[in-house]
C-alpha cells in the first residue's frame, strides 16, 4: 500500500484524482442543494409521493456519487500504472451500482408504505383498513418482485448462469399457478373490486346474472359478503365479479316511476283530458325531478282497457322516500280519474246473447 501511494503522489495523476474529489465534494453539496429545491417545490403540491421520492434518494445519492468516484480513480490508477489489484475492485463497484439502485427502489416503497399517502383522500364510503390491507400486500408483492430481480442480475453479474433458475422457477410457479388457482383467481378478483371500485360497503348490488341482491357488508381478499333483504347472508367469491354483470342500485342519480294505467273503453272520450292534466300535476310537483321532464302519453288499446303511461323520475333516491312520493302520486291519479268520471279498467269478459235465437 505504500509503494501504491508513492507512485501516485507526485505525478499528474494526483493532480486528476484531487479533481475527480474536488468534483465529487461539489457534486454531494449541489446534490442537498438541488433536493433542498425540489422538496421545497413538491410541499406546495396536492400529492405526498413525490415527497417520499426525493426523501428516498438523498442517501442513495451520495452513496452513488462517492461510488463513481472510487471508480474513475481506480480507471486512472489501472490506466496508468496497471496495478491489477483494482480489476476485482472495479466489478465490485458495479455490483455496488446494481445494490443502490435496488436499494432506492426498496426506500420509496418502504417510506410509501410508512407515510400511507393512499389514506390521504378517502371517500366517505371507503374502509381504510381494507384499503391499508391491499396497499400492504401490494407492495410487498413489489418488494419480492425487486429483490428477486436484483438477485438475479447479481448472479449474471458474476458469470452464474440464470436460464435454468428461471426454467425451474417458471415450472415451479405453473405448478403453484395449477394448484391454487382458485385462490389466486379470486386474489385477483379482489384487485380488480378494488381498483375499479365496481360496489363499496353499505351499497347495495344486485346481478341479472345471478340470484344476488342485497347489501356488501365486507369486501375480502377471497370473498364478499352481501346481505339479502330477508337477512340471509351470501359469501361470493371475488372471481365471480369479472364474469358477472353487477347493477349497484346505490349509485343511481334518480329513482323512477313507470306506471301503465288502464281507463274502461266506456271512458275513451274522457283520456285526452285525464291525461293533460296528470301531465299538468306531475309538472308542477317539486318531487318530481323537472330536469328529466314527465311524460304521460295514451299508449295502447288492451283487451280490456285503454292504456295511457307514466314515466317520471323523483328528486330523492332513497327508497322508502321514493315509495311515499309513488303512493301520493298514484293516489292523486285516481282522484284525477274519479273527477272526470272515469274509472280504471279491470279484465271483464262480454257474452252477447241472442235472444230470438234462444227461442227458435
Amino acid at each position: 500500500m505504500k509503494n501504491i501511494l508513492e507512485i501516485i503522489t507526485g505525478t499528474e495523476t494526483s493532480i486528476q484524482i484531487t479533481a475527480i474529489v474536488i468534483f465529487a465534494f461539489l457534486l454531494l453539496f449541489l446534490k442537498n442543494q438541488i433536493l433542498y429545491l425540489l422538496s421545497g417545490i413538491s410541499k406546495k403540491t396536492q400529492t405526498r409521493v413525490d415527497d417520499i421520492i426525493i426523501e428516498s434518494l438523498k442517501a442513495p445519492l451520495s452513496f452513488l456519487i462517492i461510488l463513481v468516484s472510487f471508480i474513475l480513480i481506480t480507471d486512472i490508477l489501472h490506466e496508468y500504472y496497471q496495478i491489477t489489484l483494482f480489476t476485482p475492485l472495479k466489478k465490485l463497484f458495479h455490483l455496488f451500482i446494481i445494490i443502490i439502485f435496488a436499494w432506492t427502489l426498496l426506500r420509496i416503497v418502504n417510506n410509501y408504505l410508512k407515510e400511507k399517502p393512499y389514506l390521504d383522500n378517502l371517500e366517505i364510503d371507503d374502509d381504510p383498513k381494507i384499503i391499508s390491507q391491499t396497499y400492504e400486500i401490494t407492495l410487498k408483492i413489489i418488494k419480492i418482485i425487486i429483490f428477486v430481480i436484483t438477485i438475479l442480475v447479481i448472479m449474471q453479474e458474476f458469470g452464474i448462469s440464470i436460464s435454468g433458475i428461471l426454467a425451474f422457477g417458471g415450472v415451479g410457479g405453473l405448478v403453484v399457478g395449477l394448484a391454487a388457482k382458485d385462490l389466486l383467481s379470486n386474489f385477483f378478483g379482489g384487485l380488480m373490486i378494488f381498483f375499479d371500485r365496481p360496489f363499496r360497503v353499505g351499497e347495495f348490488i344486485k346481478s341479472p346474472d345471478r340470484n344476488i341482491e342485497g347489501i356488501v357488508e365486507r369486501i375480502g381478499w377471497r370473498l364478499t359478503v352481501v346481505r339479502t333483504f330477508s337477512k340471509n347472508v351470501l359469501y361470493i367469491p371475488n372471481s365471480a365479479f369479472s364474469n358477472i354483470i353487477v347493477e349497484n342500485a346505490t349509485r343511481m342519480t334518480n329513482r323512477r316511476i313507470n306506471e301503465i294505467i288502464g281507463l274502461r273503453y266506456d271512458d275513451i272520450e274522457k283520456i285526452p283530458n285525464i291525461v293533460d292534466e296528470v301531465r299538468e300535476y306531475l309538472g308542477a310537483n317539486k318531487q318530481i325531478d323537472q330536469t328529466n321532464k314527465p311524460v304521460v302519453y295514451f299508449k295502447s288499446f288492451s283487451p280490456s282497457s285503454c292504456d295511457f303511461f307514466v314515466y317520471a323520475f323523483t328528486i330523492t333516491k332513497e327508497w322508502r322516500e321514493f315509495l311515499s312520493i309513488k303512493e301520493s302520486v298514484l293516489y292523486k291519479i285516481s282522484q284525477i280519474i274519479s273527477k272526470h268520471n272515469a274509472a280504471i279498467a279491470y279484465p271483464t269478459t262480454t257474452i252477447e246473447w241472442d235472444s230470438n235465437n234462444q227461442k227458435k
